[in-house]
């Protein structure tokens, strides 16, 4: 049969004046008709609506309303683009949008072909899969964005090129795709059956034919990746060395003329560094515990690196680093542990006795028999066959399965179900294991980087996820009070926890299969088994139906709460809410529900065990994924005990009622985590040392200490050596309405407007609430854009990660951040020219963590809101200046900073700086001095 070169095809593409394809109307259709690399057609249409275009589309798309106005109706012009597509398959970038927009037109598509699937499929990695990204990264021709035929074209372009790296694929990865595919019908599956379709070569049978991976291949492939040496204390002759103090050893490393200066280039030696390097290595050695808050600059990381890994090489013992983010996680693996062995090397030590690792907790980790389990044995959606899919090419390379290596977007939610958290219980080392190869490694290792999730997964746990270590940093220590509240913790969602139970039922679900299983494994088993299977189905339903009335329960309660939205209501679980008449109805439906989820746990347990006598391999991951139903029901009893009946003392419980699809949570915290962190991190006889940019409360570590029950121990405050005086000027406009003032909203957007165009640079605004942040964009998005200045926006435009990358590109541009944009991901290869500040970070007075927390102190406001919010506010201070170079202003919206008596201690936590209060009226000229070098 000709291969899919030979078809007639077409991309397409079309404008509308919204997303909703029963509501909203096509403005303007752009396709082009191609064979091959040939291009045979093209047709361009411009529609009438009959509607006035919002703003957001005129400024997106360039289409004004007297463009449309002068345009035909879509009636008019619906045959020439029926005629134009007939009988020919279309392509778009997430052609379902499209597809959807025709249909509701009046015109019926034949066969679709999807270049966002076939992206994230043919490109795991990602990053980004938009067309215009993609478009800029491959070096299309796609001069016009948003226009319909330039994006047709784009689209063609992208097509042929995706095209290109599928077809390179093994057959039987070709084969699998189309499978899953076939199985959701989505267009993947149609590409991949016609690609087969044109391959006449035959197919032979091969060890990865079932699945489209070969399990030995890939233990092969794991076994190979991860053999590193066991560590052992070196032995060299160099006597001189062997006796000095690693103390002793950081002046010629770290000074002047140092091995670091000689081994990387650009390195300068700052005194500050180097009074951190020693204070760590004289702790280290004398196993005492260190706080070090290093400001701006200092290069902290290089600073417990190198003594840490040195005293770990001369001695055989082993050091844990931890890390709030991914981000700072990946930039100590893929960067500063090679600068540490370069100049280790340059010292004159032998640095390949080095042995770095990363490890990570278990969902981080795709778990190969669970992922085999779903393709073989599910009759998976549009969205997991995608995933499937996704996973199937990246396994073929991948040598870590660390989730952190795919760009997975909307998927995310779904990797769950295929990672090794679910795999507890596996009931084999047999077969290709991600997580096995990075435990072994990290126990094979000296040097192993793990983030504060994975730690606090430890403690909770008691041990035994972590190897043994001797020395234990905690970088980003300002985030361990918070990072132990969250982990030791728990969240029961209500349609979570149905949609856990749902996996057991029907005739596909794990009950049944695994009754099929015991059945072909043991003789006369298929009565006995088939009779557990209808109890525990029995039992789940009880289970689902007794839940979802609990859960009922406990949204009215929060609906009774006084605040509240329609999205959503909270409320804490004080004594009073538990004194009211309902709360008794609670207790009684949530002891209905315990028993029947105990039961459904019992009766999975049984099946598993029984499923896994039969030593069938190939329900290795069924057994799995049904233990992982166990694992979730068993924590979510657990949690639902002590939220409802049995709660402590020392907790926090509330409830949270959300509307739409998100369900009803209840929710538990420790109130206080002091006493656990000492017992589990600060009582032993190991070195800990604790390090970030903005630990300290005005100049002391005693609020930190108390937060983290450490009492023993030295601290150390080292300032920043960049010249902030010089870089920095800071900015309050003081005649601005204060934070929930009529007016507020509407004069931020109107300063916004000025700073934007007063930097003509790289703005960054960070507020404290999504809405906030939504009114900001909303009001000043059509008049920058104008002007040629591009507003982006966290949620709106993607990820944090997304906004910085898209920050850091050329051409003036302001993004709108919230939460994770105060501090994390840094823009790279580029600096900003001015931060803002809607308003001070106060945390909110009514989360039920800061309330219960709060009502510790005699002044809650005092001594704890404002501590926080000081602590957060250098937080987002520190996003402005990163280099010794950088130069950039710092814009405080919220004039309480100047008006009100706690403002002083804002005012303090910060560096010196330039600090000018200005009227808004004045504020665009001071900008501008600023900014072209006049400013005095």
């Amino acid at each position: 049969m000709p291969g899919i070169h030979e078809d007639t095809l077409i991309a397409l593409d079309l404008e509308t004046t919204g997303v909703n394809a029963k509501n909203d109307h096509i403005i303007e259709v752009g396709a082009v008709k191609f064979q091959g690399g040939e291009q045979v057609d093209t047709l361009s249409l411009l529609v009438n609506p009959q509607r006035k275009l919002s703003s957001f589309i005129v400024g997106l798309t360039g289409i004004t309303q007297s463009d449309v106005d002068s345009a035909p109706d879509w009636d008019e012009v619906k045959s020439e683009v029926a005629e134009f597509i007939s009988g020919v398959p279309i392509i778009g970038h997430n052609v379902g949008f499209d597809a959807s927009f025709l249909r509701s037109h009046g015109v019926k598509p034949d066969g679709l072909y999807d270049t966002m699937s076939m992206a994230e499929i043919a490109l795991p990695a990602g990053p980004e899969y938009s067309l215009g990204r993609l478009s800029q990264r491959f070096g299309f021709i796609h001069d016009n964005p948003h226009r319909a035929l330039s994006d047709a074209l784009a689209t063609r372009d992208l097509f042929l090129h995706l095209l290109g790296i599928i077809e390179k694929f093994d057959r039987s990865v070709i084969e699998q795709i189309k499978l899953l595919g076939e199985k959701a019908g989505t267009p993947l599956g149609a590409l991949a059956r016609r690609i087969l379709d044109g391959d006449d070569s035959p197919l032979l049978p091969t060890s990865d034919s079932l699945t489209g991976i070969d399990p030995k291949e890939l233990s092969q492939r794991l076994r190979s990746s991860s053999k590193i040496p066991s560590v052992e204390p070196h032995k060299y002759d160099q006597d001189e060395k062997d006796s000095q103090r690693v103390e002793e050893a950081v002046d010629q490393i770290f000074g002047e003329a140092g091995s670091l200066e000689k081994s990387l280039n650009g390195f300068e030696s700052r005194p500050e560094q180097v009074e951190m390097a020693k204070a760590v290595a004289n702790a280290i050695e004398n196993e005492e515990h260190l706080i070090v808050e290093a400001g701006t600059g200092v290069g902290k990381s290089l600073a417990y690196l190198i003594p840490s890994v040195l005293f770990a090489i001369r001695s055989g013992k082993k050091v844990v680093v931890s890390t709030n983010t991914i981000n700072l996680q990946e930039q100590l693996i893929g960067k500063d542990v090679e600068i540490t062995s370069g100049a280790l090397e340059e010292f004159g030590e032998k640095a390949d006795l080095m042995r770095a690792a990363q490890l990570k907790g278990r969902a981080n980790y795709v778990c190969f028999k669970r992922w085999q389990n779903a393709v073989l044995s599910t009759d998976p959606n549009d969205v997991e066959s995608k995933l499937l899919s996704k996973l199937l090419v990246w396994m073929r390379d991948t040598e870590t399965g660390d989730r952190s290596e795919l760009a997975l977007g909307r998927l995310t939610p779904l990797f769950g179900r295929f990672s090794a958290q679910g795999a507890i219980m596996c009931p084999s080392n047999e077969g290709p294991c991600f997580l096995r190869k990075a435990r072994n490694q990290a126990n094979a290792s000296n040097v192993v980087v793990i983030n504060h999730a994975l730690l606090m997964s430890d403690i909770a746990m008691g041990g035994g996820l972590l190897p043994d270590h001797d020395v234990l940093i905690v970088d980003e220590a300002h985030h361990l009070e918070s990072a132990a509240t969250t982990h030791l913790g728990f969240s029961v969602n209500q349609f979570q926890l149905e949609n856990e139970l749902r996996q057991l039922t029907g005739n596909r679900g794990h009950l049944a299969r695994l009754a099929a299983t015991i059945s072909k494994g043991v003789v006369n088993a298929l009565d006995a088994s088939t009779n557990i299977a209808a109890q525990a189905t029995e039992a789940v339903e009880a289970a689902i139906q007794n839940a979802s009335v609990m859960f009922d329960l406990a949204a009215e309660i929060a609906a009774s709460a006084a605040r509240g939205s329609q999205q959503q209501s909270e409320i804490r679980l004080t004594e009073g809410v538990r004194k009211q008449p309902i709360w008794s109805d609670l207790e009684i439906a949530w002891e209905n529900a315990n028993a029947r989820l105990l039961e459904v746990s019992e009766h999975i347990g049984e099946l598993c065990e029984q499923a896994s006598a039969t030593k069938d391999s190939s329900a290795e991951g069924l057994v799995l994924d049904a233990y992982a139903v166990k694992d979730s029901v068993e924590a979510a009893v657990t949690s639902l005990r002590q939220a409802i009946p049995e709660p402590e003392d020392d907790s926090v419980y509330w409830l949270r009622a959300q509307s739409g699809n998100r369900g009803t949570n209840i929710n538990g915290a420790p109130l206080d985590v002091s006493k656990k962190l000492n017992q589990a991190l600060f009582e032993g006889d190991r070195s800990v040392i604790l390090t970030g940019a903005t630990i300290a409360y005005e100049k002391s570590f005693e609020r930190y200490r108390n937060s983290i029950g450490l009492d023993s121990g030295n601290d150390l405050v080292l300032g920043s050596p960049y010249d902030y005086k010089k870089n920095t000027l800071i900015a309050v406009p003081e005649d601005l309405p204060a934070p929930g003032d009529p007016g507020f909203a509407n004069a931020t957007a109107d300063v916004l407007v000025d700073i934007a165009r007063s930097s003509a640079g790289r703005v960054l605004v960070l507020f404290t609430s999504i809405s906030a942040l939504d009114n900001a964009r909303k009001a000043i998005s059509s008049v920058l854009g104008r002007e040629g200045i591009r507003v982006i926006a966290q949620g709106a435009d993607g990820s944090p990660a997304r906004i910085m990358r898209m920050l850091a590109e050329d051409g003036p541009t302001i993004a709108l951040g919230t939460s994770s944009l105060w501090e994390g991901v840094d823009l790279q290869g580029a600096s900003l020219d001015a931060l803002v500040m809607a308003r001070l970070p106060f945390p909110v007075p009514s989360d039920p963590i800061v309330a219960a927390r709060s009502e510790q102190f005699e002044d809650g406001f005092g001594e704890y809101s404002i501590p926080e919010a000081v602590q957060r506010f250098r937080q987002g201070f520190g996003r402005l200046i990163r280099s010794r170079t950088d130069r950039g202003v710092f814009v405080i919206l919220d004039n309480r900073i100047v008006t009100k008596s706690y403002g002083v201690k804002f005012q303090r936590s910060l560096p010196r700086c330039t600090v000018r209060r200005v009227s808004t009226e004045r504020l665009f000229q001071l900008l501008e001095s600023w900014r072209d070098g006049t400013f005095e």
